[in-house]
């Protein structure tokens, strides 16, 4: 984005001149305005609000270069002066160093020495800038993070700041998560991460968005818009390797909280989807297509019975068909009947029965081909199951038998 720049001269000949006949663009600057003395100027400052530059004459009637340099730096410190004068006084150029006024040159100007000038203040207008936007996206951050974990508000002067602040919100998942990441060690996940995020960034990039983005948990990174919002579509985004769930429209920080934990619950839709992508909240026919959690819960209780005899817990399970734990303990419980604990242990149980029955394995070796580590808590599981310690159940089973 280009500096802006005010050329301030009681001569038009001269101020034209200085507006046509230097390249400007090729030094990133826009001279958007014109003005023929100072109080025009700082009129026009006030209209523009956002002048970056005044490139001004000294002698000017009515307000001076001098008056007009005092009031910059009461009332907009932060632009940049050069003052062009015809006289090789030393009394105006004390003034203006002491007003604040860095650039002081001697007409005739050489075009050359007013470039010099002009790229050493834009480098440093460019630094200013670049810093600037990185602290600003820092705090617009950290105000998303606390709104994402729903963290005490830690950070006031940050999250107050940024509420009201409209942003376009979507999440994305690495596609077949858990098998690209098994067995990575803590740095090689974490190269996951950042060349996942850095390949959402720079689909954004590479059409005019900029973005914030916070991994809310492991294989959720949510990513939020932060400019251009009216033109932001799904359409924009290349998921390729990932899955993606996208809000319908812009909303503020304030806000996310709330939509982010819709957003993640509507993951579950995205078998349903067929690129992958779904729009938040969902549709009717999304939301009932295939009895969507009838068939998620068919899934998990499918990898529940594989992996039983392993050490298995609630998440995985809910990470392998891409829901929250919470929202998985809920289906679960509609569905079956039975807590995910209660599942296990009656699966467990079941196939202890049978090998109890079946076969010449000891108490113990059977423990721990059902999946239970701890010999006293398969005993006590057991007998709460079946009213017999797993000796007793042999006994009496046996005995029926014969």
């Amino acid at each position: 984005m280009p500096f802006k720049m005010l050329i301030v001269d009681d001569e038009p000949i001269i101020c034209r001149g200085l507006q046509q006949t230097i390249p400007w663009d090729e030094y990133m600057v826009e001279v958007v305005d014109l003005a023929y003395e100072g109080a025009e100027a700082i009129q026009k400052i006030q209209e523009h609000g956002d002048i970056d530059l005044v490139l001004t004459d000294v002698r000017m009637p009515n307000v001076d270069g001098l008056r007009l340099a005092a009031f910059l730096a009461e009332n907009y410190p932060d632009i940049r002066m050069i003052i062009i004068s015809g006289y090789d006084d030393f009394k105006y150029a004390q003034q203006a160093i002491q007003l604040g006024v860095k650039d002081y040159l001697l007409k005739p100007v050489e075009v050359d020495e007013l470039l010099q000038v002009i790229t050493k203040i834009t480098s440093t207008l460019q630094e200013e800038r670049k810093a600037a936007q990185q602290i600003y996206q820092m705090n617009l951050q950290n105000a998303i993070f606390h709104q994402v974990l729903d963290l005490p508000d830690t950070a006031p002067n940050h999250s107050g700041l940024f509420a009201d602040v409209r942003i376009y919100p979507f999440v994305t998942m690495l596609k077949e998560y858990k098998n690209k990441t098994k067995g990575l060690s803590e740095e090689e996940l974490q190269n996951v991460a950042v060349d996942w995020e850095n390949q959402v960034e720079k689909w954004l990039n590479s059409q005019g968005f900029s973005c914030v983005s916070v991994f809310p948990s492991k294989n959720v990174l949510l990513t939020c818009v932060t400019n251009h919002l009216s033109d932001f579509t799904p359409r924009n985004l290349d998921f390729q390797e990932l899955n993606g769930v996208v809000n319908d429209t812009d909303i503020t920080i304030g806000q996310l909280n709330e939509v982010y934990l819709r957003l993640y619950e509507d993951t579950r839709y995205i078998p349903f989807s067929e690129d992958g992508v779904v729009v938040s909240p969902v549709s009717e026919s999304l939301a009932n297509k295939s009895k969507a959690n009838d068939w998620l819960m068919d899934r998990a209780e499918q990898y529940i019975k594989t992996f039983y005899a392993s050490p298995i817990k609630a998440h995985e399970v809910a990470d392998v068909i891409n829901i929250s734990p919470n929202y998985f303990s809920s289906l679960f419980k509609q569905k079956t009947g039975k807590s995910f604990n209660e599942y296990i242990n009656t699966l467990r149980v079941d196939a202890a029965k049978q090998l109890l029955e079946e076969t010449p394995f000891n108490v113990n070796e059977i423990a721990e081909k059902v999946g239970y580590r701890e010999y006293k808590y398969f005993v006590d599981v057991f007998k709460k199951f079946t009213g017999y310690t797993p000796t007793k159940y042999r006994n009496v089973r046996a005995n029926n038998i014969n």
